[in-house]
């Protein structure tokens, strides 16, 4: 039976084969996205599901002081019920926060911030956008008035420039990046921005090695050749643009030889991109984590759209701006409404018309105050004295481990919903069993808005049930208590049918029928309608019907390297693991790649007398750990690589909490760090 993949977001199509209780096998269907096509974490990391460490029963504890005990689940549902609600009487709505999870299906993260909104009364709902695009949904949405990519993956097929910025495409998205390697191949070009030798850049027609942090400046100063060249789409600009003035006059330092200096790109490689980019019509920029994850982050994505803006290149096929998503439904959660300042659909929560629209719908009175975001959640405990936290590992993922574990163990009252034990756990009072992919039904939504179905191939095992059920039943105790509406629904359809309901504009006619085969791409407003491939080709979604233009002023990243730590430490990810770890390590995949390894520079290993293979410990202003350096020429000098997936090496415990202002999204991409050899 066909469902999809649970790992990224390209939303690959795959029909596993399960014998015995086991997958023996993972096939693909000739469809959209992947045609075929599947990575290692597709073709041989869905096992997951059969861990040892999956949570079978429902887990409650009146404190961490002791542990925890088995319970029912009407035992345990009814316990976070009275917790919830005591914290709701004591703090009010401003004291809770529910986490959806960009890993579930879009009918279980509506469903969580429905409870959160018209029970809780609370928009403290976000997910894990908050630490991979958030920055780009920032920059997207104010620019443009939509946070998605512009263009469907197809149109990898007719573009002929690929501007790639930040992006490891070959590890984390390689079926993306085996589509535009061909099309490389086939004559297309491609400009690659990255610190590091990766996949793409050994693709690359021309290879960038920006300085970590640096690559804001090298956009503007980008912007401002291709103005200085008369290589701007002026038409394009005056007719469906505004802002422009006053963002041209932001460009003013932004000089090729200031360029250079600062990025450590050599200005005529500069000048060649931007040409490359202006006088290429079918030009697409498509970029990750490499641009988002810094202080500068939503600065660094406006300066993508501004570039785009320039030279015409939104509206257009083989074209666009094209954030590649991380999560297989991080996409979605954003469409349902897992933010604290907007509602599914992306509809305002401070605009009275989006607060009357679900007022009406719910049958409740909502606040009109956005609330706090994921980190700053956090920040906020004990104030914030509650949280249902739905398939998430904070401890893994937010920055600076030990002061987060520090707010964990102060924060008065946690709810960890999930499929297998994870380093967030051991902080709750109450564990609730999830079931996994494999074992229930919904849709996700992929990086280029294509909604697709998830089917039920297996009983989830133990007593653990779907994310919706759990929600649901939790959802009916507090609407009893406080008297409030809540509809409870015979399954995931029904859910579905509500979000048809509630935001007609987007999924209006996206219904579970016309998913059986192939997916279908929002907005699609009706039944007829096949989905839009490509958005903004008459007008964009904001009050003027006009793009806008924004100033995007550089900065220095947060923590520089100093003397005594002179090197700088750049997290991501690896071909043969996912995020967290949390399911490509319970997998066959941990067999691949078991333990952390961190890139060093050749010269660097010289001067420290370091071999390849050699145990270090890498040390920052906040911890140390443990790991092997592995000696390779894809970091450059005074930069060290390290993947984040690794509990018991975890790269976030050196990791700097320095927010971006707009998105709050931290800076994980340079945090000052050195080596030391192990005695």
């Amino acid at each position: 039976m066909r469902t999809t993949c649970p790992y990224c977001g390209v939303g690959c199509q795959v029909e596993p084969e399960v014998q015995g209780g086991r997958i023996v096998r993972v096939l693909a269907p000739d469809i959209p996205p992947n045609h075929g096509a599947l990575c290692v974490k597709g073709r041989f990391g869905l096992d997951f599901p059969f861990s040892k460490k999956r949570l079978l029963y429902p887990m409650v504890r009146e404190s961490r002081n002791v542990p925890f005990r088995r319970a029912t689940w009407e035992e345990a549902l009814d316990f976070a019920a009275e917790k919830l609600l005591e914290a709701l009487r004591r703090k009010g709505p401003e004291g809770l926060a529910v986490f959806p999870s960009a890993k579930t299906t879009n009918e279980e993260v509506y469903l969580a911030q429905k409870l959160a909104r018209a029970l809780l009364g609370t928009h403290n709902v976000d997910h894990c956008s908050r630490l991979c695009h958030s920055s780009s949904t920032a920059a997207l949405s104010r620019s443009l008035g939509g946070a998605s990519m512009t263009n469907p993956l197809e149109d990898i097929w007719k573009t002929d420039l690929f501007l790639v910025v930040g992006s490891n495409t070959t590890e984390t998205h390689p079926v993306i990046a085996a589509m535009i390697k061909k099309r490389v191949r086939q004559g297309a070009r491609m400009v690659v921005v990255d610190p590091r030798y990766t996949g793409m850049a050994e693709a690359a027609t021309l290879w960038l090695r920006v300085r970590p942090g640096t690559d804001l400046f090298l956009l503007n100063a980008m912007a401002r050749y291709i103005l200085e060249a008369g290589l701007w789409d002026r038409a394009y600009v005056e007719a469906r643009t505004e802002g422009f003035a006053e963002w041209q006059a932001s460009l003013e330092e932004y000089t090729l030889e200031r360029a250079e200096a600062i990025t450590g790109v050599e200005r005529e490689k500069i000048a060649l991109a931007a040409r490359l980019y202006a006088t290429t019509e079918r030009a697409g920029a498509y970029w990750a984590m490499g641009v988002t994850q810094h202080t500068k982050g939503t600065a660094t994505a406006q300066a993508l759209v501004n570039l785009a803006l320039l030279t015409g290149k939104v509206g257009k096929e083989g074209a666009g701006l094209n954030p590649l998503r991380g999560q297989n439904n991080v996409q979605g959660a954003g469409d349902m409404g897992a933010l604290p300042d907007v509602y599914p659909g992306y509809l305002k929560v401070a605009e009275e018309a989006a607060r009357k629209r679900f007022e009406a719908l719910w049958g409740v009175p909502l606040n009109p105050k956005p609330g706090l975001r994921m980190t700053e959640v956090f920040e906020a405990i004990p104030e914030v004295e509650a949280i249902y936290l739905i398939g998430e590992d904070p401890v893994t993922s937010e920055p600076y481990q030990d002061h987060l574990k520090a707010k964990l163990a102060s924060l008065p009252f946690l709810i960890v919903q999930d499929i297998l034990e994870n380093e967030t756990t051991p902080f709750a009072h109450v564990v609730l069993p999830a079931a996994s992919f494999l074992e229930k039904e919904g849709t996700f939504t992929n990086t280029d808005r294509r909604v697709q179905r998830v089917r039920r191939l297996l009983d989830p095992p133990g007593e653990a049930r779907p994310d919706w059920w759990i929600t649901q039943e939790l959802g009916r105790r507090l609407a009893q208590a406080l008297g409030r509406p809540w509809r409870v629904y015979p399954g995931p359809e029904g859910i579905w049918e509500e979000v048809r309901q509630a935001i007609p504009e987007l999924m209006g006619g996206i219904t579970y029928a016309r998913l059986v085969e192939e997916g279908v791409r929002w907005p699609c407003p009706h039944e007829d309608h096949p989905g839009e491939a490509v958005l903004f080709r008459e007008r964009f979604n904001t009050p003027s019907g006009r793009a806008r233009f924004f100033p995007a002023p550089y900065a220095p990243p947060a923590e520089p390297p100093s003397e005594d730590y002179p090197f700088t430490l750049s997290t991501g990810r690896v071909l043969f693991h996912w995020h967290g770890g949390t399911l490509s390590r319970n997998s066959r995949l941990q067999e691949a790649y078991p333990e952390l390894k961190v890139e060093v520079n050749p010269k660097d290993a010289a001067r420290l007398g370091l071999q390849d293979g050699e145990p270090i410990y890498v040390v920052s202003r906040r911890g140390r750990i443990r790991a092997k350096a592995w000696v390779t020429e894809r970091t450059p000098e005074g930069v060290v690589y390290a993947p984040f997936h690794f509990a018991e090496a975890p790269a976030n415990r050196l990791t700097l909490d320095a927010l971006d202002p707009i998105s709050r999204i931290p800076e994980y991409k340079v945090s000052a760090v050195r080596l030391e050899k192990v005695d």
